[in-house]
């Protein structure tokens, strides 16, 4: 094999690795994103817990307006008091929100990270 032959043949090499090291660290937006959130029913992180990395349009009618505390595991979430991402809304980072206040407790409809 001839000198340029060699270099061609480690240039194509390197270009496959790349491409499957791209393909195999592939992973759907919000896995990339690392976003994760705990929801609670109860205050102090009491009663039935919902853990997701997901958007939720709508929480669906068992968890609508019960929401009390959150537990912001990784990303910048953001609740909502109507369904769609309507009404008023908040921002949570990463933290534990033992209590989201008078105002918001038991009003949350549908929540979606914004980045982590």
């Amino acid at each position: 094999m001839g000198r340029i032959s060699r270099i061609l043949a480690q240039g194509s090499m390197a270009i496959a690795s790349l491409i499957l090291l791209g393909a195999a660290t592939a992973a759907p937006a919000h896995a990339q994103m690392g976003c994760d959130v705990i929801v609670y029913w109860d205050a102090n992180f009491r009663g039935e817990s919902w853990r997701t990395q997901h958007d939720q349009i709508y929480v669906g009618n068992h968890w609508n307006d019960q929401i009390s505390s959150i537990r912001v595991l990784s990303g910048v979430w953001e609740f909502f008091w109507d369904a769609n991402y309507g009404g008023e809304s908040m921002r949570l980072g990463r933290g534990d929100y033992a209590y989201v206040g008078d105002h918001w407790n038991d009003q949350i409809s549908s929540f979606r990270c914004l980045h982590s």
